[in-house]
C-alpha cells in the first residue's frame, strides 16, 4: 500500500511538472505577441494577421501582381528576397522579433502612361456610395484634374454626410499624385475590364473609376469587375487620399 500511495504521489509530482512547463513554455518560449505594420496593404498579404508571438515563423503570400510592374519587400527597411510560387505569388517568411515590425511593399510600373493634356482636364474619378437609398448614407469622392502648372495637378474632395451636407476641399498636389494613379490603371488593365467575361460585383454599395486615357473616358466599377478589382479601386483611393495633407490646401 505504502509503494502504491508513493507511486500515486510521484505521478501527481509529475503532472504538475508537466503543467508548469507547459505554462512556461507558453507564456516565455514562445514569446509575446507583437504588432506588424504593413503600410496599409495588409489586404495584398494571404493570411496575414495583425501579429504574431516573438519567435514564430510567419509565411505570406503576395499574390496581386500586375504585369510590367516591379516589387520589392522590405522588413524594417532591410530588403527581403522572396521565394515565387506560380498559384500563390511572392513567399515571405521571416521569424518574428521580440518588437513590431514594419513590412513595405515597394512596386514600380516600368510602363506607366500618364497623358499630358491642357488645364482643367479631369484625369482620374473616384467614387463610392451606396446602393439602396441614394444619397441616404453620403458618398465620398475624390477627382484629380490637371492645372496650369503641368508639375502639379489638383485633388477635390467631395463628401456628403447623412444629412445630405456637402463639403468640398481642394489640394494642389505633385504631378507624382497622376503618375501613381496611371501606372495601377495601366498595370491592372482597367481599360479592359467592361471586356471580361463572368466579372465579379459586390452588393449594397458601389465604387466607381473614370480616368482619361489620352483620348476619351473609361468607366469601370464594382457592378464589372476581375475577383480582385475592389482592391485595385481601395489602391487608386489610397494613393489619392495619400497627398491630403495640410501642406498642400487650397485655401
Amino acid at each position: 500500500m505504502a509503494i502504491l500511495k508513493n507511486s500515486k504521489i510521484i505521478i501527481a509530482v509529475i503532472c504538475f511538472t508537466l503543467n508548469i512547463m507547459t505554462m512556461l513554455f507558453l507564456t516565455g518560449c514562445l514569446g509575446n505577441k507583437y504588432n506588424v505594420d504593413y503600410c496599409g496593404q495588409k489586404f495584398h498579404y494571404t493570411g496575414a494577421k495583425d501579429s504574431y508571438r516573438a519567435g514564430r515563423k510567419v509565411t505570406l503570400y503576395y499574390s496581386l501582381i500586375a504585369t510590367d510592374t516591379d516589387y520589392a519587400f522590405y522588413l524594417d527597411g532591410e530588403p527581403v528576397n522572396p521565394k515565387f510560387d506560380d498559384q500563390k505569388g511572392f513567399i515571405i517568411c521571416f521569424i518574428m522579433p521580440e518588437h513590431d515590425v514594419t513590412l513595405e511593399c515597394i512596386s514600380k510600373n516600368s510602363m506607366p502612361y500618364v497623358p499630358k493634356v491642357k488645364k482643367g482636364v479631369m484625369l482620374v474619378d473616384y467614387y463610392t456610395a451606396v446602393k439602396a437609398a441614394v444619397g441616404a448614407d453620403g458618398y465620398y469622392e475624390l477627382v484629380l484634374t490637371t492645372i496650369a502648372d503641368i508639375s502639379k495637378v489638383q485633388i477635390d474632395e467631395y463628401k456628403e454626410n447623412a444629412a445630405g451636407e456637402k463639403i468640398c476641399t481642394s489640394y494642389t498636389v505633385p504631378y507624382s499624385a497622376a503618375e501613381k494613379c496611371m501606372a495601377i490603371i495601366e498595370s491592372y488593365d482597367l481599360s479592359d475590364w467592361n471586356n471580361i467575361r463572368n466579372p465579379a460585383s459586390v452588393d449594397g454599395a458601389v465604387t466607381v473609376c473614370k480616368f482619361f486615357d489620352g483620348d476619351t473616358y473609361v468607366r469601370v466599377s464594382t457592378d464589372s469587375m476581375p475577383e480582385y478589382g475592389i482592391k485595385v479601386l481601395d489602391m487608386i483611393k489610397e494613393v489619392l487620399a495619400g497627398y491630403l495633407k495640410d501642406q498642400y490646401l487650397i485655401s
